[in-house]
């Protein structure tokens, strides 16, 4: 690596600029404050020994600079570009500002404004330290980074807006996509039709839901002002989708405003980079937030989207998140249930939930605000409500804003009453009786072929034909480790919007309800969650 310095006069900017075949430094924002101005020009190689890595670049911010403009020329390699500030690049550093996928190259830094994708701060004297993921790299290439330091006064620095409070104080069935991005996520940026927060709260009011999550990769820059953004009657949670762009990604909803969470883990068979981590460590992190976590396309067959921790997990439960994304988008994946029903055997607490990870509305595969949605039966529409509900399985998933509905219930001994998370007890062999009330709604109705899946410890119990408000019963007996579970199937259909992405005859389905002969709670109580008045 060679770096070197040089002073320039404020207007100099635009002729070194010239001088390197990369983009444009970005002019959006308050101009530099006219006076000195220095540059840095850093020059390395990546080869392919580099792929699936990470670059670091140190450089000096001396006293004084009020603005850092910075842009790379990539040689051609496919790089992400980001910066940890004068706090250093360590794992989960506060010292986090922003990255890019590899979708752009250039950004600026100041106490009051960012570009997209970073935040704004003092910008304090130290040595900084730029990072590059190595996505791909083929073949060996020249790269260069080039950063601009503006001197002058700060600007008033910036502080986050305030999160969104009680949305309502109610207990009830609360519909929400827990998978959203917006152009803060610069995959979604470049797709030109990526929802803003804003835009987010507004599709959620058109569409019935009632939360999302803000869960761009590995940036929280989406959570700036929350409360503004989210408006009337919209409980926008401030998230963030952990992008470890070589072995798996994991949504993160309900963490703090300003709170950020580390990308960069490998699995157990892998040694440690410099300021890597076991995913061991990103779960106690996120656990500590109080946030909820789930592996986002658990297995979906593309570069760096499966999950691929659960090696970890089998070999310490700390390594597993509290649940798995069943379904992505128009995407439901059969082996991701097939999982889930596995860690439920050996008798860990994994649940599911489903988003659509919409990075804009405008795209061939038919994804949807809103498809799938998870559906959460919360004290009230609140942050931790809602994710104590998620967290604790009170949910179901369903194909779209206003699909099917499962309202899965259970009556044991000595009057016991639960739902869809929750537990009966009892001694082995005792009765309880199950229902799931089913709501199709006229689309759905109209498709026909509907029909109640009971499952029960992964067997199908019954197959029940169904119509709109039937109930569907049966009576199971109690058994150590056991657990009951409720699907909505229709006929296979095509997308109208997208003909070439084939549905499957999944419409809804439900988290578990626990049969056990464990001791009962001495504060056991009725737990009622009525079905939504229509």
């Amino acid at each position: 690596m060679t770096t070197r310095r040089r002073f320039l006069q404020a207007g100099g900017v635009l002729g070194a600029a010239a001088a390197l075949p990369s983009v444009a430094l970005p002019r959006a924002g308050a101009a530099v404050t006219p006076g000195i101005q220095e540059e840095i020009v850093i020059t390395d190689t990546i080869g392919p020994l580099d792929s699936l890595q990470y670059r670091y670049f140190p450089f000096r911010v001396p006293p004084g600079v009020n603005r850092i403009d910075a842009a790379i020329n990539k040689g051609g390699l496919s790089l992400g570009f980001g910066v940890f500030d004068e706090r250093g690049p360590d794992y989960q550093s506060p010292g986090f500002r922003g990255v890019f996928g590899g979708e752009d190259a250039a950004f600026f830094l100041t106490a009051d404004q960012a570009t997209r994708s970073f935040l704004p701060g003092e910008i304090r004297p130290g040595t900084w330290t730029f990072v590059v993921p190595v996505f791909e790299a083929a073949r060996r290439a020249p790269i260069t980074i080039r950063a601009v330091l503006g001197y002058g006064p700060q600007g008033t620095p910036f502080v986050f807006g305030p999160e969104v409070g009680v949305v309502d104080d109610r207990p009830g069935w609360y519909r929400g996509d827990l998978h959203c991005h917006t152009p803060q996520s610069s995959d979604a940026n470049a797709s030109g039709a990526a929802l803003s927060p804003a835009a987010w709260a507004q599709e959620c009011r058109r569409l019935g839901l009632d939360f999302a999550a803000m869960t761009d990769h590995n940036v929280i820059s989406q959570n700036l002002s929350l409360a503004a953004d989210a408006g009337q009657e919209v409980l926008l949670l401030p998230g963030e989708e952990m992008t470890n762009w070589f072995h798996g990604h994991a949504t993160v909803s309900g963490m703090d405003v300003g709170e950020w969470l580390d990308w960069r883990q490998r699995p157990l068979r892998l040694p440690l980079g410099r300021y890597e981590r076991r995913i061991t460590e990103f779960i106690a992190t996120a656990r500590e937030m109080g946030a909820y976590i789930s592996a986002a396309h658990p297995f979906i067959p593309l570069p760096g989207l499966p999950w691929n921790f659960f090696r970890d997990s089998d070999a310490d439960p700390a390594a597993l998140p509290h649940a798995l994304e069943v379904w992505t988008g128009p995407f439901f994946s059969a082996q991701a249930v097939a999982r889930w029903e596995s860690e439920l055997r050996r008798g860990r607490g994994l649940v599911i939930n489903g988003g659509s990870d919409l990075h804009g509305t405008e795209n061939t595969l038919g994804a949807r605000a809103g498809g799938p949605t998870t559906v959460v039966y919360a004290e009230r529409l609140e942050k931790r409500a809602v994710v104590d509900a998620l967290r604790a399985g009170r949910s179901f998933v369903t194909r779209a804003a206003d699909g099917g509905e499962l309202y899965l219930s259970a009556t044991g001994p000595d009057s016991q009453v639960t739902f869809t998370g929750g537990t009966i007890y009892g001694r082995p062999g005792d009765m309880v009786r199950v229902s799931v009330e089913v709501r199709t709604g006229a689309r759905l109705a109209a498709a026909g072929g509907l029909r109640v899946l009971l499952i029960r410890d992964g067997t199908v119990l019954s197959e029940t034909a169904v119509a709109d408000g039937d109930v569907v019963r049966a009576e199971v007996p109690i058994a150590a480790g056991g657990w009951v579970r409720a699907e909505l199937r229709a006929r296979p259909t095509t997308d109208p919007g997208s003909p070439l992405v084939t549905r499957t005859d999944m419409e809804a389905l439900t988290n578990a309800l626990f049969l056990s002969t464990a001791p009962r709670p001495a504060d056991l109580a009725p737990e009622h969650a009525p079905p939504p008045a229509r």
